[in-house]
């Protein structure tokens, strides 16, 4: 099944679904795949939709054609931009993209190309990042005189460490997928973007197979761990796993594993 947003800017966004498993899809190859507000707001939609999906257990999100996942933003609105249009462009893209890091199902980004600026904070926003070798990821907003203004800089020192984010955002320079997977900030690599989408979609379908309920626990205990003293760490791993214990799944998946046969989840 396929849902297709087209803003009146000819720009696109698909919804692929495949069983468990969605793909979003950025498709606006003769911007090479930029985000414009309009697109984000749509996107956007399409997530929180996503978000009360009980029939969805993994999102991958990606960009058309070979050469783009997503570019970054879109230049040519920026440049007309008053202060109030550029506290909404800050809004809308935080939104998304925390909208899209609280989702409770894992998320994948399949970088296709390039992955610059608001792409990579895209990218960073979910749970998973592959690429393909083609890949080029930065944070460039230091050569047009901008600034990463959706969360990039914070993400980017979270998952990488923070002298080598300064380095990226300062300079502004892009990294091979290669240095992508040496420094932490992709999984794995693939020769081609048509190994990629299969390694994705793979991987996709592996997690989809996770029962939902442990899944969504695991997401929340990963998302908010940060600051919580070791009390508070025990408090909140007591009570996950506390409720884990009463859900048919744990059920389940225990006995499934007892008794050396697949388990087979059913979200309660």
């Amino acid at each position: 099944m396929t849902e297709t947003f087209e803003p009146g800017s000819g720009a696109e966004v698909r919804l692929d679904r495949a069983g468990l498993v969605a793909t979003l899809i950025v498709d606006r190859p003769a911007q090479r795949n930029a985000l414009s507000i309009g697109i984000c707001e749509q996107m956007d939609q399409i997530v929180g939709r996503l978000a009360g999906d009980e029939q969805l257990r993994a999102l991958v999100i990606t960009g058309s054609g070979e050469k783009s996942f997503v570019s970054g933003a879109d230049i040519g609105e920026l440049i007309d931009y008053t202060p109030a249009d550029g506290y909404r462009h800050i809004e809308v893209g935080h939104r998304l993209f925390t909208r899209i890091e609280r989702l409770p199902v894992p998320t994948i980004a399949a970088i296709n190309g390039y992955c610059l600026g608001g792409g990579l904070e895209l990218a960073m926003a979910c749970d998973i990042r592959l690429a393909s070798q083609n890949a080029k990821l930065g944070l460039p907003e230091i050569n047009i005189a901008m600034l990463p203004g959706w969360g990039g800089a914070e993400r980017l020192q979270r998952l990488i460490g923070q002298s080598r984010a300064a380095a990226m955002i300062i300079t502004g320079e892009a990294i091979t997928a290669d240095e992508a997977v040496a420094c932490g900030l992709v999984l794995r690599s693939q020769p081609s973007v048509a190994e990629l989408r299969a390694d994705a979609a793979a991987l996709a379908v592996k997690l989809a197979g996770f029962a939902p309920l442990s899944m969504r626990a695991t997401k929340q205990m990963l998302l908010y761990s940060a600051g919580l003293s070791p009390e508070q760490l025990v408090q909140r791993d007591a009570a996950l796993l506390g409720w884990l214990c009463t859900t048919a799944d744990a059920h389940e998946g225990l006995s499934a594993f007892l008794a050396r046969r697949p388990a087979v989840y059913q979200g309660r």
